[in-house]
């Protein structure tokens, strides 16, 4: 009866390891899941940062081509 108390408890703490395991899988591919949505997140806002940038410099451009003076244009005043 000692045998199979044994082996019973040996096959259960197998069975607890794999779960530790597979857990321990799983914590690595979420934390790398975090990871990689951080740094798109980055690449994200300077690519918006760049783009507003950019439209910036478009307005501005085109409201000199309008007439208006450089000074007042680069103010991002938007005129009707």
């Amino acid at each position: 009866m000692m045998y199979g108390e044994v082996g019973r408890l040996a096959d259960e703490g197998l069975r607890l390891s794999l779960r530790q395991a597979e857990n321990a899988a799983l914590l690595v591919m979420a934390m790398q899941y975090a990871w990689a949505e951080l740094w798109l997140e980055g690449y994200r806002a300077a690519g918006a940062a760049l783009s507003a940038e950019r439209d910036q410099r478009a307005r501005t451009r085109r409201l000199i081509r309008r007439g208006v003076s450089p000074a007042a244009a680069a103010q991002a005043l938007h005129i009707v």
